[in-house]
């Protein structure tokens, strides 16, 4: 079975639209997008309207938290900050209540853990080995038995792994298919679709083949000034558009 795993759209519809045009060759079985579909960008409500109509499963991140409650917004940088409110101001209430009725992590079918920021907190991040390690303690200690957990937030394509001795690495995300050892833990970020920071501007997401388990890293490109376009229309922070095309 393949399972296509998706993050942090950001209300970029031109590059959620690409990726979905670019799975349309596949035949993945489960759409999974973990968390941010609304922020920085200037499509939220169409971003929700389309992950509804594709039956995407879905977590909530913490800017689709902060659009339905905006007092959760008031930790986020001003160009953060900015941009939520406006995508609150944006959505309609049928779309708020989509993005407040998703869970924080979600266990999939028993085997998979899917999270935004880490599994204890949607706003902490795993960006280095320590933070690593304690999100794999997490797994251990709340869910024995789960091996492979997704997650999202840090807009960066990650693979760090626990090893049957306990050792957790990073490794290097490598184009083509990826071997996952069903004997280790593994924590799997695709990158970001809407607003990747990896100093590159296309949209990032992954294929997952759950048998034997394997992982492809993908990027595709989209219509970056049609997105550029609507964020200047819509007056929000010029910075907005010019990130984009920079990846940072």
């Amino acid at each position: 079975m393949k399972i296509a795993v998706i993050a942090d759209i950001h209300s970029n519809l031109e590059a959620f639209r690409a990726v979905l045009h670019d799975l349309a060759k596949e035949s993945v079985s489960a759409m999974v997008n973990l968390g941010d579909l609304v922020g920085y960008n200037a499509s939220p409500g169409e971003c929700v309207n389309l992950a509804r109509e594709h039956r995407i499963i879905s977590i909530q991140g913490n800017h689709d938290r902060a659009a339905v409650q905006p007092r959760f917004a008031e930790g986020f940088n001003i160009l953060a900050h900015q941009a939520v409110l406006w995508s609150a101001s944006a959505l309609n209430p049928e779309q708020k209540s989509f993005l407040d009725s998703l869970p924080h992590t979600l266990l999939l079918w028993d085997h998979y853990l899917l999270f935004h920021g880490a599994p204890d907190n949607s706003e902490a991040y795993i960006f280095y080995l320590f933070q690593a390690k304690k999100a794999f303690d997490y797994m251990r200690k709340k869910m024995p038995g789960v091996k492979i957990a997704f997650f999202g937030h840090t807009h960066h394509r990650a693979l760090w792994r626990r090893d049957v001795r306990g050792k957790v690495q990073s490794l290097t995300v490598t184009q083509g298919i990826m071997a996952v050892d069903p004997e280790e833990m593994c924590l799997i970020n695709p990158g970001s679709v809407g607003q990747p920071r990896e100093r590159q501007w296309e949209a990032s997401y992954l294929i997952f083949t759950t048998d034997p388990p394997a992982l492809e890293f993908r990027s595709v490109p989209y219509d970056l000034r049609g997105a550029q376009t609507k964020i200047r229309e819509a007056c929000l922070p010029d910075y907005l558009a010019e990130r984009l095309a920079k990846g940072v």
